[in-house]
């Protein structure tokens, strides 16, 4: 939930700690991708894409095939 809120606030450093916990909890990367595509429809394509890059500082998350 946390990761979530740091996603849409767009806060940077909230996310990548919450990705780092995410991961410590074990919860997939995929779980963390769908997260991100779930964002886009609220936060918008240029946020998002920001936000990826973000996990992506962490994570190898899929792109767009």
């Amino acid at each position: 939930m946390k990761l979530a809120v740091a996603i849409g606030a767009l806060r940077e450093g909230a996310v990548h700690a919450g990705v780092r916990k995410a991961l410590a909890q074990g919860i997939p990367k995929e779980a963390i991708a769908q997260l991100l595509a779930l964002a886009a429809g609220t936060i918008g394509l240029p946020a998002t894409v920001a936000v990826f890059s973000w996990v992506q500082d962490l994570i190898d998350v899929p792109g767009p095939a």
